[in-house]
């Protein structure tokens, strides 16, 4: 190379070596992007939710009042997938070693159970009874546990899965029996009180198949997500499919990632939680219209959702 090239080489390389770099930083800037989704409460029907939400990564429950604000934020613990306000006023929600009841005025823990190391807890639910219904992975037991902490019924559970995607959410019906999330088999498998299948449900073969809860319906259906899977299921009392929702059927910009909880809603509607998706929870009709939805990246990834004001 002559020396005049070379005196003008490295000017040149770096104008390029900027100009480069300038290019990827404008194309990661919301200006160069499809618009940012909107954050907060979306509604063009007006709907307006009072709810709860899990953020398993934060470790928190976050209330939220119907405009989206946030109501009351609470440290749960981590990694857990279940919560539940109470009558009282209290909180129930899992943690990736436990159960833990506490108050939100004071943050005091009232109540706690503490699983075996190497043990996994997902799920949670409080029973009429004051007992507590909880699913383990590890120990791969369902048992129903009374305040003083011993064991008021116990069913042994079957997986051939590494632990920690061995179960997720269980759930007693109304009638007695039990509705329990078989992770990675990708399948819900109701039992009796002895633990015996009464009937399975089967998710069909999607990517990343799987299953994170089932929720039993007042007309005898079952709605189950279908975690990674990314898509909703109403079985009939014959464990038929008789409603699927997937991303296709919802509006641009939405990006499901793994389907948490599904709560069906006096007025036929669903609301979803979903977990490292676009938005963190959203409300759709029978006929897969979204008619609210909301947004909000300070409070985490949402694994569960309650509506506190179900209408």
């Amino acid at each position: 190379m002559r020396r005049t090239e070379f005196r003008f080489f490295i000017p040149l390389l770096a104008c390029r070596l900027l100009g480069a770099a300038g290019a990827v930083a404008s194309a990661q800037t919301p200006a160069a992007t499809a618009a940012a989704f909107p954050s907060g409460v979306v509604s063009a029907a007006g709907i307006a939710h009072a709810f709860l939400a899990h953020s398993p990564e934060q470790g928190k429950d976050y209330r939220i009042a119907p405009n989206g604000d946030i109501a009351g934020e609470y440290t749960t613990g981590p990694k857990g997938e279940d919560s539940w306000l109470l009558s009282d006023g209290r909180l129930l929600a899992s943690y990736g070693g436990g159960v833990r009841e506490f108050d939100p005025a004071t943050g005091a823990i009232t109540w706690e159970y503490k699983a075996a190391p190497g043990v996994e807890v997902h799920s949670c639910q409080p029973l009429p009874d004051r007992r507590v219904l909880i699913c383990e992975c590890g120990s791969k037991r369902l048992f129903e546990i009374n305040r003083d902490l011993t064991i008021a019924h116990e069913i042994r559970l079957a997986s051939t899965q590494p632990t920690h995607h061995q179960f997720r959410l269980a759930r007693k019906t109304g009638t007695g029996t039990y509705l329990v999330a078989y992770g990675s088999d990708a399948v819900v498998r109701e039992l009796d009180a002895d633990g015996r299948t009464l009937q399975t449900f089967v998710l069909p073969p999607v990517r990343n198949r799987g299953v994170n809860g089932a929720f039993r319906l007042p007309n005898g259906h079952t709605l189950v997500t279908g975690g990674y899977g990314a898509e909703v299921y109403e079985f009939d009392s014959s464990a038929q499919i008789v409603w699927t929702l997937k991303e296709s059927d919802l509006p641009a910009g939405f990006k499901l990632h793994y389907l948490g909880t599904a709560q069906r809603l006096p007025n036929g509607n669903t609301v979803i939680s979903n977990f490292l998706g676009l938005p963190e929870v959203f409300e759709v009709t029978p006929e897969k219209r979204v008619v609210w939805q909301y947004h909000n990246e300070k409070i985490g990834p949402v694994s569960a959702c309650a509506v506190l004001d179900a209408r």
